[in-house]
């Protein structure tokens, strides 16, 4: 009972703590690390107690580990998507409100999958064509002049294993509309043929797509610190 007891306070710390907690081997305490041979023998002549770990024992420890690292995963992922689960419930409540029925939220969702992916493929190819017609003109002059002073220094680009984890419209307007993007990839910058950056980090951003009468585009992408 206590150890079960014990097993519920970890989890519990685990799932509401401010602060990210890390589930390290061993779980803080040693097993090799009190006993010993300094008891040495006494004038009572008790010899040591050796505590064993039975193989049920073992099982419902690895159960627990399991159940805690989903629990925290599930937890920091929740809490990253948070504010973005927040807007879309807001815009959602706004046009159920005014009563628009236009907004299609899986077209949606499936137009920005689409342009996640072509763009993301077009900008590691340095396809300035597929990109010219995913991208507002002010957006696409500013990529232009980074890639071409990227080229000038040498400096390359290269993004594999591309995979949109999440996405959710958060806001809509006459015009535009932005989505939360949630994304994640092996992103490497190279520098003649030096690997200066490799990150594979999941990544959060907003970005925001114009309506125009000849289609769709991306004008905007803001990070998740900047929404």
């Amino acid at each position: 009972m206590k150890k079960l007891m014990r097993c519920l306070f970890i989890v519990c710390i685990l799932c509401f703590s401010i602060s990210p907690v890390y589930a390290r081997a061993g779980g803080g305490g040693s097993s090799g690390g009190g006993g010993g041979g300094s008891s040495g023998s006494s004038s009572h002549g008790s010899p040591p107690v050796r505590r064993t770990t039975s193989p049920q024992d073992r099982v419902v420890s690895l159960i627990t580990f399991s159940f805690i690292s989903y629990g925290f995963s599930y937890m920091k992922k929740y809490r990253r998507r948070y504010k973005a689960i927040s807007m879309h419930k807001d815009m959602k409540k706004e046009l159920e409100e005014n009563n628009d029925s236009f907004f299609d939220e899986k077209k949606m969702n499936k137009v920005v999958a689409d342009y996640y992916y072509t763009i993301q493929n077009a900008w590691n190819d340095r396809d300035m064509d597929t990109l010219k017609q995913c991208l507002s003109p002010t957006l696409y002059d500013q990529w232009q002049t980074k890639l071409n002073w990227w080229e000038y220094e040498g400096i390359r680009n290269e993004l594999s294993d591309i995979r949109l984890l999440k996405t959710m419209v958060v806001e809509v307007g006459d015009d535009y509309f932005w989505s939360y993007i949630e994304g994640k990839m092996r992103d490497r910058m190279i520098k003649g043929n030096e690997v200066t950056q490799d990150n594979k980090e999941i990544f959060i951003e907003y970005w925001r797509f114009i309506v125009e009468d000849d289609g769709i585009y991306l004008d905007e992408i803001r990070q998740e610190d900047e929404v």
